[in-house]
């Protein structure tokens, strides 16, 4: 049968909504078969994520075979010698895609729209021997799952080679990545196991980078000190009431320490003692009246932290729970790191607001919108790849209720984001007093609240740890200063001197690390060269935002960071000297900004996917040439065998390995615990297997029956009573069979000698 058309998805959700957008708008029903859905003429099917993965170094031929062999670094591969391989498990699917696009007219790419949406799709018509930019491959660019969404997306189909440099893009991304990981963490683990460390070193761009913020804020955290300082704070009676005001501290006063605080207490005793009971006067007065505009909707790393900080949940959580609610059409999709909503979908919100108000947890707030406010959240100029994360015209009060509790949560952290929209602007008069006694000056700031606005739809709380409190909710609490005016009298009356300690940057959380804000959002904090810390502000910081949750999981996996309570981060000692291993290029911010500086340049086409790699290449081999010309690492933290005697010398055998410890479990019961010393070349395959015995007098002399072998400590377990003895045979085992089992010192017996000698007292007990 022949096609119209070969619609792939990315995910099968998208499939079975595009399938029923595409039967309401052209007339048809779906039929479902194994792998794909037809509609009319047209055929939907099926990507889980990348059908085609990068096939490992090794399998390019022998250069890279030997792990062990650092003379084959860089893994550099030619630009037309590319290997992808099925990814495992997906080989049915990817065969019934590959046939389905055999039989059909027009191809059509409908991956997400982004970057690696747009390969995922490309790279498997590439490897199908189908170019992806000919004149019959079509793209579907869809950034909403509503039915006005869908149908435009439908009507809207362009010529998938409009989109070439973007493809270009991501496949120069995924190029250049996997030739920097495969490449740093090969030299490093082989370096790191030839120093003796039972490790993998797992060098990433954004994944080395990020522990290495980790590593340098426990550092800091660390090596604090607290300060002790002090501030003199004043009540001041005015005729229309009091009000406390702190000392304003002169530039150079008595006891100030290089960061200004007064750290001399006595001095702020002074200050008090100066000034109490004596009269003073209102130096400047001043009232504005202020509004804050309603908070954007959540971008995903928006989420994730808000999530982080009143659900306890870890990025990698919520992006579950968000994908979660977007494949039950009650939120929109969630991998976006835009948090603006387009113009049009204004006009649809009424219903959404009117779903919402069923809910019991949200009808209170609902019943207060105002439909005709304007937020700056709709602007279609602010809008990348996707929008913000909103409630969808799907949703209602009997899907909300199907939800797990956990959903619940998040869906109305999303919901009250969305319904803030619609509520005014949060409205206040900020004062600022300044009052002058006895030559010195002290200030006092209120805040008059004349509307909640936005914030009674959020109904914001102080988070449950300090350092996640919101400033704003802390201004809330603001003391009302009296009404004055410039020259107005004041009395002091009543003083206190306010003890406080500087406190260390809080450790990282989830939040803090991959949140909205966070530090891999704002990674430019951490760069001093101006033009790249520039150009890391103008992006989105390092990883993006929907794999900055892998990231953290996956050094959690690699054991450099470690869990403290639920959403806690925190290196270990590992990870630390990871980071104190490698080169400090290898772990900057940096990178990714000049990285994605350069890609920039691919999607509009004033650089070429090969200069990219070109010169990545360059970059690798002096890389890899510097970290050869002094191998030594040292890596901690290891949990590994207890080195035998003689781990670390040069294997005698080849001379260019290091011997080393290896640890195992017997195959067969009762499954002991085995160790030997191993070649760390694996192409010489020496292996000293009783290097845990302790030597007998007489190891290591030449072997008198023979005269070529030298005598070596053997070990062998009595088959009758399962203890272990200890005798000298020569190492010219088989040509010479000599053996000597010396004296247990019990029985008086000699050592014997020749082929199952003994002597009288036997064999002896191993110690």
């Amino acid at each position: 049968m022949t096609y119209r058309r070969c619609i792939i998805c990315e995910k099968p959700a998208l499939a079975r909504e595009i399938a029923g957008a595409l039967s309401r708008l052209e007339g048809g029903g779906i039929e479902k078969h194994d792998g794909y859905l037809t509609v009319g003429q047209d055929v939907v099917t099926w990507f889980f994520g990348h059908m085609f993965q990068q096939a490992m170094p090794s399998e390019y031929g022998p250069k890279w075979a030997n792990f062990s062999d650092l003379s084959s670094l860089p893994v550099v591969i030619p630009s037309d010698g590319w290997i992808m391989k099925v990814s495992e498990g997906k080989e049915k699917q990817v065969k019934t895609i590959r046939d389905l696009t055999r039989q059909s007219e027009i191809i059509v790419n409908c991956g997400d729209a982004g970057r690696e949406g747009q390969l995922l799709i490309d790279e498997a018509l590439h490897e199908w021997k189908i170019d992806p930019f000919g004149g019959n491959v079509l793209r579907i660019w869809s950034q909403d799952l509503t039915e006005g969404g869908l149908r435009a997306a439908l009507q809207g189909m362009a010529p998938n080679a409009e989109r070439r440099n973007l493809s270009y893009a991501a496949l120069a991304r995924s190029r250049a990545d996997f030739q920097h990981g495969m490449t740093y963490s090969q030299l490093y683990t082989v370096l790191a196991r030839n120093a003796g460390a039972r490790v993998t070193i797992s060098v990433g761009r954004v994944q080395t980078p990020t522990l290495k913020l980790v590593v340098m804020r426990d550092r800091e955290r660390a090596h604090f000190k607290p300060v002790s300082h002090f501030l003199p704070k004043v009540t001041f009676v005015h005729a229309n009431g009091s009000f406390q005001a702190s000392w304003v501290i002169p530039d150079g006063h008595d006891g100030l320490d290089t960061e200004g605080r007064l750290v001399d207490k006595s001095q702020a005793e002074k200050i008090c003692a100066l000034v109490n009971g004596k009269a003073g006067s209102i130096a400047t007065a001043t009232s504005d009246l202020k509004s804050h505009v309603q908070p954007l909707p959540f971008s995903l790393a928006g989420l994730q932290g808000e999530c982080g900080r009143k659900l306890s949940l870890t990025a990698a959580e919520t992006l579950a729970i968000a994908q979660s609610l977007y494949e039950k059409k009650v939120t929109s999709y969630p991998r976006t790191d835009s948090a603006y909503l387009p113009t049009e979908m204004r006009e649809t919100c009424a219903p959404i607001v009117a779903s919402l108000g069923k809910v019991e947890e949200l009808s209170a707030i609902a019943s207060g919108v105002d439909m005709t406010i304007r937020s700056p959240a709709w602007n279609d100029s602010k809008i990348t790849d996707h929008y913000g994360i909103v409630p969808t015209a799907e949703f209602t009060a009997a899907k909300f209720e199907s939800l797990s509790d956990v959903e619940k949560s998040v869906f109305i952290l999303v919901a009250r984001q969305f319904l803030a929209q619609f509520y005014p602007a949060f409205q206040y008069k900020a004062m600022r007093v300044e009052v002058a006694c006895e030559g010195q000056t002290f200030r006092a700031t209120g805040r008059q609240i004349l509307r909640q606005g936005w914030k009674d739809a959020l109904s914001r709380k102080v988070a449950e740890d300090p350092e996640d409190r919101d400033p704003e909710d802390e201004d809330d609490k603001a003391p009302v200063l009296p009404d004055v005016k410039r020259g107005d009298a004041v009395q002091a009356n009543g003083h206190e001197v306010a003890s406080m300690k500087t406190t260390p940057p809080p450790a990282y959380n989830d939040p803090r690390l991959a949140g909205e804000g966070g530090a891999m959002e704002k990674a430019y904090l951490f760069e001093t060269d101006p033009e790249i810390r520039k150009r890391l502000k103008e992006g989105d910081g390092i990883g993006r935002p929907a794999t900055r949750a892998s990231i953290i999981e996956v050094l959690l996996r690699r054991g450099f960071l470690k869990r403290k309570g639920k959403i806690g981060l925190e290196s270990t000692e590992l990870g630390r000297s990871v980071i104190d291993a490698l080169p400090p290029q290898l772990c900057s911010v940096g990178l990714t900004a000049m990285w994605e500086t350069a890609l920039g340049r691919i999607e509009d086409g004033s650089l070429t996917l090969e200069k990219f790699l070109e010169s990545q290449a360059n970059s690798l081999r002096t890389m890899v040439a510097e970290a050869l010309k002094s191998p030594d690492i040292v890596i901690r933290g290891i949990k590994g065998p207890v080195p035998l005697p003689g781990d670390g010398k040069t294997c005698e055998k080849c001379g260019k390995g290091i011997m080393r410890t290896r640890e195992w479990k017997s195959k067969t019961p009762p499954h002991q615990v085995k160790k030997a010393l191993f070649c760390s070349d694996r192409t010489c395959g020496n292996a000293i297997w009783d290097a845990h015995i302790k030597a007998l007098p007489g190891d290591g002399k030449k072997c008198p029956e023979c005269g070529e072998g030298i005598m070596k400590t053997k070990e062998v377990t009595s088959k009758k009573d399962g203890k272990k003895y200890t005798f000298l045979s020569c190492n010219n085992y088989p040509k010479c069979r000599h053996s000597e089992f010396p004296d247990d010192g019990k029985k008086g017996g000699k050592a014997g000698a020749g082929k199952g000698a003994s002597g009288k007292g036997g064999p002896r007990k191993s110690s």
